[in-house]
């Protein structure tokens, strides 16, 4: 499956500073990482969002995939992260992108 550009795009948004920018970014709140999704949206348009919900799609519905292994090989980001992690925050960026 070839990795589309909205998900390099997506993960800058998850620079090693990510508390400096968004505080509360990590907490439980339904709306907790809206902002990071909403600033997504208007740097990159609605084709990345749907981009980037199509390609989630795929890679959660393979409970096999090792998105550690995708996120820190084809990742833009700075910021580790782990596989039930990715599959957290792909599953509340899909939530947010269907409420739009």
């Amino acid at each position: 499956m070839r990795t589309p550009q909205a998900f390099y795009n997506f993960t800058l948004q998850f620079p090693q500073g990510l508390d400096l920018v968004y505080p509360d970014w990590a907490s439980d709140a339904p709306t907790a990482r809206h902002e990071i999704y909403q600033s997504f949206r208007q740097r990159y348009g609605d084709q990345a969002v749907r981009d980037l919900n199509a390609f989630s799609e795929r890679l959660l519905s393979d409970e096999r995939a090792d998105l550690e292994a995708l996120w820190f090989k084809e990742s833009k980001a700075d910021w580790v992260i782990s596989n039930e992690g990715i599959r957290l925050l792909l599953k509340d960026f899909q939530t947010w992108a269907s409420s739009l």
